[in-house]
């Protein structure tokens, strides 16, 4: 678990006292500036099954972990998508778009979709434990496996203080009761996939287990074409 530098707090400290500002608005990690119910464009090229939806901001979440004794910070914006032909609520689908700092100051984007999700199980935290760093995901009808490296060749996990935004002020912060926190753990993982012309591209799955509940998701994507 994450540990406080000498002198220092841990992200979570740090984090609960930025939620506890005299009930103050509270800034967030928003590289796009996007605020709750602004229109995002997820385009077919991503994938057929986006199209003939409409996707707006539903939830920002903002991700802080320590990296030898530093803060790094990343933000998944949650894309609420309506079928803009049926509008049936059973058509909806969610996403995630994540954006992470890179060393060339700019930002990586990610389009993660939920692939699983499970309760508390001490066999499946084992195999995130598992020392290989690898990461096994099968297909129950094809019966094909798709087998995942930790990326960097890391073996723990993060950890990673949470702040979960559902409302946002004109100026793009926290208003008071539209922000809460989780703490979670996460393994990130890579694979290379095919995507024609002889061409490959990275293929990202990240677990994440929330550190109260043990709830496990299973968030799988690739790089996001706007």
């Amino acid at each position: 678990m994450s540990e406080a530098p000498a002198g220092g707090k841990t992200i979570w400290e740090m984090v609960k006292d930025r939620l506890g500002k005299n009930g103050s608005d509270v800034p967030f990690l928003n590289p796009l500036d996007l605020r709750i119910n602004t229109p995002v464009l997820v385009s077919k090229v991503n994938g057929p099954e986006f199209e003939g939806f409409t996707f707006s901001v539903k939830e920002i979440r903002e991700y802080v972990r320590q990296i030898g004794g530093r803060d790094f910070g990343f933000t998944d914006y949650v894309l609420a998508g309506t079928n803009a032909k049926t509008f049936n609520p059973e058509d909806s689908i969610t996403v995630r778009l994540r954006l992470v700092p890179n060393l060339a100051g700019a930002q990586d984007a990610l389009l993660l979709r939920i692939y699983d999700e499970l309760a508390f199980d001490p066999g499946f935290l084992e195999v995130l434990k598992d020392t290989t760093g690898i990461f096994e995901v099968r297909d129950n009808d094809s019966g094909t496996v798709e087998t995942y490296s930790r990326i960097n060749d890391l073996k723990d996990p993060y950890d990673a203080a949470v702040m979960v935004i559902t409302g946002t002020t004109e100026d793009g912060k926290a208003p008071p009761g539209k922000v809460t926190s989780e703490k979670l753990e996460y393994w990130d993982y890579w694979r290379e996939i095919e995507i024609g012309g002889g061409k490959t591209a990275k293929q990202y799955a990240f677990v994440e287990m929330n550190s109260d509940t043990g709830w496990f998701q299973i968030w799988r994507g690739t790089e996001f074409f706007p």
